[in-house]
Order: structure tokens, then C-alpha cells, then sequence
């Protein structure tokens, strides 16, 4: 029997759909200036797009890999076609700490202006093994490119961000809250870490608005040591995150979700998710 995903709506989407288009006015971002790591392909791809649709003034996509960025802002440009927009990329190895503040520093020069919205999303995947078998060396490079790399993200971005409304979204997995599933503790275990790490940045930070998510079974060069099924759409993790970082989500601060999930559902359960533990992760059955 195939593997099935839960839910926490009943509506699960694997495509883009109307209620978080880039293209609704009450989802626009103009004049905001964003940051995409990891954005040069693939679901960073997709997210950075998905803001331009929106309207911002400027999409920066920071990554290793100069011949893929340059291709990704081509293809971005050419998809929106909008003249006025700064579309632009920065090389930097989101492991090296002083590259990457040295990235977001020019792209705030460039801008002169602040980031508004930062999407954390540079990462790494492991091919599959059991705990056993892991190698020490391929463990831990997979800790520098989950965690390092949202640590240095944010070490760049917080002096730099905008002094109010600023947002920090987290492409995550679902594997951090879900009951373990053999050959893939690597990936699920710096994921996580990289997910509790973004928890403090929320906590210690009060005054930004930051949301993990998962984006959803999404084939890409990342994944494909990991056989990923790849039935989800990238443009749905793109149009998603603009909806995250719109007024409607406001009550998402601090929380983990799915781009998978209905956000007509969401919104009906608003209060209740606020005030509440739920979409967070935590013990059951404990509320510290």
C-alpha cells in the first residue's frame, strides 16, 4: 500500500489554486524586497518567481552554483516581464558564514533598503541509509547544510531586515514531526534541528513574523537521491509562501504547516491555531 501523507485539512492541494495566487491584489508584495536562498533552481526557483508575480520590487536569490542563478533570472524576468523590477543573484555558499553576510549586505546596498522577506530555503539531501550504516563525515555534512546554512541565513539577515512586518519563511519536511520511517534519520534529524533553530530565531526575535514549512513532494535535484514521488507541483510552495506573508496568514507566526494545506480551512480554524499549541512541534500531552 502506498505510503499516504496526513493532513490537517481535509482539502490537500498538489497544484496552485486560486485562493494563493501571486496574482491576487490582496496577496501583493509591491515594494518589498526579498531573499530566496537556495533560489537558483527548483522549489527556490518557484518560491522567488512567485514573489515577482506578486509585485515585489526586488527578488535577490543567493546560491553556490553562478551558471544555474543566471539561468533562474533569466527565466524569472522573461516569466514576469516586468521592467521595473531588480531581479538579480549572489554566489555564496550558504555554509560559509562570512560569504553569505557578505551576499545580503550587497544586496541591501544594491537595494539600499532593508529585507523585508527572507526565505530560508538553501539545504541538502543524503541518499538513504539506516542509522548503522551512516558514515560520521556524511551525517555532519549533512548538519552543515541544513543547519549551518539556516544559521548563517539568519546571522545575514537579522541586522539587515526591515524594522517592522519583516518575515523569515523556513522550507522545511514534514519527516521532523512524523513518526520516524527507516533509511532517511540523516535528513529527518537536521531538518529538524534546522526547524527547532528557526523556533528560537522566532522567540528571540519577537518582532518578526517567521513560519517553517514543508512544501510539499516536490521532485527536484535535491531530492532525487530520495526517490521523491514528485506529484506536487513547485508553484505550489511558490504561490504558498506568498500567501504566507500576506495579512490573511497572521495567525501562522511562529507555526509549522503544509503548502499542501487548504488555506480556506486554515483561516476558519485562525483563532483556534493562534491561541493554541496546535502546528507546533512539541510532546504530546506535555504544553511546555
Amino acid at each position: 500500500m502506498a505510503f499516504q501523507f496526513p493532513s490537517f485539512t481535509r482539502i490537500l492541494h498538489h497544484e496552485p489554486y486560486d485562493a494563493i495566487s501571486p496574482l491576487r491584489p490582496d496577496l501583493s508584495v509591491k515594494g518589498k524586497t526579498v531573499v530566496v536562498t537556495g533560489g537558483g533552481t527548483g522549489i527556490g526557483k518557484a518560491i522567488a518567481k512567485a514573489f515577482a508575480q506578486a509585485g515585489a520590487s526586488s527578488i535577490a536569490i543567493v546560491g553556490r552554483r553562478e551558471e544555474r542563478l543566471k539561468e533562474a533570472v533569466k527565466e524569472i524576468s522573461s516569466a514576469v516581464g516586468d521592467e521595473t523590477q531588480k531581479i538579480f543573484y549572489q554566489v555564496a555558499d550558504l555554509t560559509d558564514r562570512d560569504a553569505t553576510i557578505e551576499a545580503f549586505e550587497s544586496i541591501v546596498q544594491t537595494q539600499a533598503a532593508p529585507i523585508d522577506i527572507c526565505v530560508s530555503n538553501a539545504g541538502t539531501t543524503p541518499k538513504p541509509g539506516l542509522v548503522a550504516d551512516v558514515a560520521p563525515d556524511d551525517f555532519m555534512s549533512l548538519v552543515n547544510g541544513n543547519v549551518l546554512s539556516t544559521l548563517n541565513t539568519a546571522h545575514a539577515f537579522l541586522p539587515r531586515a526591515s524594522k517592522k512586518d519583516a518575515f523569515f519563511l523556513n522550507t522545511s519536511t514534514g519527516l521532523v514531526h512524523m513518526l520516524p520511517r527507516p533509511g532517511i534519520s540523516a535528513h529527518a534529524a537536521s531538518k529538524a534541528a534546522s526547524a527547532k533553530l528557526v523556533e528560537y530565531v522566532q522567540a528571540e526575535n519577537p518582532e518578526l513574523h517567521v513560519v517553517s514549512l514543508q512544501p510539499g513532494s516536490v521532485a527536484t535535484e535535491a531530492t532525487a537521491n530520495m526517490k521523491v514521488q514528485g506529484k506536487d507541483s513547485p508553484d505550489l510552495p511558490g504561490h504558498f509562501c506568498v500567501w504566507l506573508v500576506s495579512q490573511e496568514a497572521s495567525f501562522l507566526k511562529g507555526k509549522f504547516v503544509w503548502a499542501n494545506w487548504d488555506v480556506e480551512e486554515l483561516k476558519e480554524r485562525a483563532e483556534e491555531i493562534r491561541e493554541s499549541r496546535l502546528l507546533t512541534i512539541m510532546l504530546e500531552g506535555m504544553d511546555v
